[in-house]
């Protein structure tokens, strides 16, 4: 005889108009507890769902406050609330005071000589708190640019320069008609992100060779002098990183375990260089006198986040924790992953395609980004 659950007994026998003893009813349907959300694993990218209307982006600064296709950020050490921006355009900055309120005062400038100093700048990066003749703060920023602006034609003489955060030094001194820069090296033409390592030690990605190169300016040369003999580059995967013209390829250094993250925008992949595993191979010719000079082989370069991974053109990158925050150009997402390299969380930001580059973590926990396309400052409000 076939043997029928008790509930569809009970509801037969209801169906005649009789009734079943709650008490005898065994094998009811199982009853499904609500769901409950999974919690945002990268809570600054919005609720996890990864919609643009899982935030605000409230906007920063436009056009009108002197943006002119903004490719990088970075907040200023020494006043943390200020934000400073590079515009592509006209190689000029935009700092905008008191940033993270709503009292934002932003004031435009360019260097008398950033044709040759800071032409077409892709990245900006804060560095040490003072200089080696007293000047407090300083960063540095390079461009791509072949010195075709300052030189009329592309001779390559090209590389990081590195600069005051004083406001009355930056592009108001002028000693000697070559600007207010306090050093410049000069081995990466197609410079495409810049990030700080220690004192005046900078990381960069390089278009022109491919390469991710490190700087060591040493003992700046004061305002606008021009005595580069004691800098140090050092030339790591040379050939390596994939070049996509005028988007910029940031990086980061985590000094935690001394590496860096960088992002190959024309390869479509994050990669992860362990730069104490290489070994000088050789001298790189110099476009001018240098200290050092050298090619370095060997270092352990890693697929963090593959190019299968499903990033189209990977630009900025920034570190936030043990989690690395990247900027896709091509797709307009900003992607959230562990130092392991899985994917946490994604942010579809809504924005055309081409509009992000440059992206980074406010000391308010904030995530603050460019719009190149619209020339503005946007932050992520997550709801």
């Amino acid at each position: 005889m076939m043997k029928l659950d008790a509930w569809k007994v009970c509801g037969a026998i209801a169906l005649l108009g009789s009734g079943c003893a709650s008490e005898a009813v065994v094998g009811e349907p199982p009853v499904e507890a609500p769901k409950v959300p999974e919690a945002p694993k990268a809570p600054k990218l919005g609720s996890g769902d990864g919609s643009p209307a899982s935030v605000n982006l409230t906007v920063i600064a436009t056009a009108a406050d002197g943006l002119k296709v903004p490719t990088d950020l970075d907040f200023n050490p020494m006043r943390p609330t200020e934000l400073w921006i590079v515009n592509f355009t006209d190689d000029s900055v935009v700092t905008i005071e008191s940033a993270t309120t709503d009292d934002r005062k932003p004031l435009r400038r360019r260097d008398a000589a950033a044709a040759h100093f800071m032409p077409s700048p892709t990245g900006i990066a804060f560095g040490a708190e003072e200089t080696t003749f007293g000047i407090p703060g300083t960063f540095a920023a390079c461009g791509a640019s072949r010195n075709e602006k300052a030189n009329g034609k592309a001779n390559d003489f090209m590389g990081p320069a590195l600069w005051s955060s004083d406001a009355t030094v930056y592009a108001k001194k002028d000693p000697i008609g070559l600007g207010s820069h306090l050093d410049m090296l000069h081995n990466t033409p197609l410079c495409m992100g810049i990030a700080h390592e220690t004192a005046n030690r900078y990381w960069v990605t390089g278009g022109f060779n491919k390469s991710i190169d490190l700087y060591d300016f040493k003992r700046d040369h004061n305002i606008g002098q021009d005595d580069h003999s004691d800098g140090e580059s050092f030339q790591f995967a040379r050939g390596q990183l994939g070049y996509v013209p005028n988007v910029p390829s940031h990086l980061v250094y985590r000094p935690a375990d001394k590496m860096v993250y960088v992002a190959d925008t024309g390869n479509k992949r994050i990669l992860r260089l362990d730069p104490g595993t290489a070994a000088e191979a050789g001298k790189v010719r110099a476009k001018e006198k240098m200290a050092v000079a050298v090619e370095m082989d060997g270092a352990t370069l890693t697929d963090l986040v593959p190019p299968t991974a499903g990033l189209d053109q990977p630009s900025g990158i920034a570190l936030d924790g043990t989690m690395l925050l990247v900027s896709d150009h091509a797709t307009s997402r900003i992607t959230a992953y562990s130092l392991e390299g899985k994917e946490l969380q994604r942010l579809d930001t809504g924005l055309p395609a081409g509009s992000l580059a440059g992206l980074t973590v406010g000391p308010d926990g904030k995530v603050y980004f460019v719009d190149m396309l619209e020339s503005r400052v946007l932050r992520i409000d997550p709801k």
